[in-house]
C-alpha cells in the first residue's frame, strides 16, 4: 500500500516518462504516416466513391460521428479527412502537437479506420485505442508547480500506463481465444498459417510439407507469450527479452505472412516500453540531425 501511495504522489510532482511518451508518439505517427499514404494511393477505393465494402452505419446520436465515412454522401469528401490527418501527423513528428491536435488525430483516425474496415487489421483496432490514450499525454514540465500542472502530470502517468495495459489486454484476450480452440493447443496453428498460399508466401507453403517439432514449439511459445505478457512485461529484469521475442514474432508476421500493417503497428506500440533515459538519447539524436540538416 505504501508503494502505491508513494507512486501516486510522485506522479503528481515529477514527470519521469516525458521522453518515453514523446518518442512513442513520434514512432506511432511515423507508421501512421506510411500506412495512410500507402492507402491514399487507392484512396477513392478505400474511402471514396469506388468502395467495395458493405457500408455499415449502425449508430445514432454522437456515436455516429465515428462512422461518417460509412455515409455514401460523405465519402466523396474523404480527402477532408485524410489530408488534415496527414498534416497533423507531420506536425506531430516535428514536435508540434497538443491536446487539441491529438484529439483531432484520434477522431480522424477513427473515421478513416471504420471507413475502410475491409482493409484493416487488429493492429488498426489497437492503434485506435492507443491514440485515445495519447490524447492525455500532457506535456507538463516537472518544475511547474500548481494544481493544474500536478493534475496534468498525474493524468499523463495514468494514460502512459493505460497504454501498457491496453497492449497487455490485447495479448491476453487473443491468447484466451486461442486456448478455446484446438489448433494452438496441438501445435499446428503456425504450420497451417504458413501453409496458406493465398494468405502468405507460396514459396514458404511449398517448402513446408508437414508440421515439425520446431513449428510446434514456436506455436506454443507464441501462445504462452500472449497469455503471460500481462504479467511478464511488468518485471523489469526480463522486460527487454520479453519485448525482443514479441518484436521478432511481429517481424516474422511482416516478412513471412505478409501482414505488414499489423506487424508495424504492433512493433510501433512497443516503443511505449522504451525507458526514459534511452528515449531521451534517441530524441536528442533526432533533434541534432534535424539541426544539422537545416544548417547544411
Amino acid at each position: 500500500m505504501n508503494w502505491i501511495t508513494k507512486n501516486l504522489k510522485e506522479w503528481q510532482f515529477t514527470l519521469s516518462i516525458g521522453s518515453s511518451s514523446e518518442l512513442f508518439i513520434k514512432i506511432l505517427y511515423s507508421v501512421l504516416l506510411w500506412s495512410t499514404i500507402k492507402l491514399l494511393l487507392i484512396g477513392n477505393v478505400v474511402w471514396g466513391e469506388d468502395y467495395f465494402i458493405l457500408l455499415s452505419d449502425p449508430f445514432s446520436g454522437p456515436d455516429r460521428l465515428a462512422m461518417l465515412l460509412n455515409i455514401p454522401a460523405v465519402r466523396i469528401y474523404y480527402l477532408y479527412f485524410v489530408l488534415p490527418f496527414l498534416g497533423l501527423i507531420l506536425a506531430g513528428l516535428l514536435g508540434f502537437h497538443n491536446v487539441f491536435t491529438r484529439i483531432v488525430v484520434w477522431f480522424l483516425f477513427v473515421n478513416l479506420h471504420f471507413g475502410n474496415g475491409a482493409v484493416s487489421t487488429g493492429g488498426h483496432h489497437l492503434i485506435q485505442q492507443l491514440l485515445f490514450f495519447h490524447i492525455f499525454l500532457f506535456r507538463v514540465k516537472s518544475e511547474e508547480v500548481s494544481y493544474l500542472s500536478s493534475l496534468g502530470r498525474f493524468i499523463h502517468h495514468l494514460a502512459y500506463y493505460s497504454i501498457w495495459l491496453q497492449i497487455a489486454i490485447l495479448y491476453l484476450v487473443s491468447g484466451i481465444w486461442k486456448l478455446k480452440g484446438d489448433l494452438w493447443l496441438d501445435g499446428s496453428a503456425m504450420f497451417l498459417t504458413l501453409s496458406f498460399k493465398e494468405f502468405g508466401f507460396p514459396w514458404i507453403a511449398n517448402t513446408l510439407k508437414e508440421n515439425t517439432i520446431f513449428l510446434q514449439i514456436l506455436t506454443w511459445m507464441v501462445l504462452a507469450y500472449q497469455v503471460l505478457f500481462i504479467a511478464l512485461v511488468w518485471i523489469k529484469p526480463i522486460r527487454k527479452w520479453v519485448l525482443l521475442f514479441g518484436a521478432a514474432f511481429h517481424i516474422s508476421i511482416i516478412f513471412l505472412i505478409g501482414i505488414t500493417d499489423f506487424g508495424l503497428f504492433m512493433i510501433a506500440s512497443y516503443s511505449i516500453f522504451i525507458n526514459n533515459d534511452l528515449a531521451e538519447k534517441i530524441l536528442r539524436k533526432i533533434r541534432l540531425r534535424r539541426v544539422l540538416s537545416l544548417s547544411a
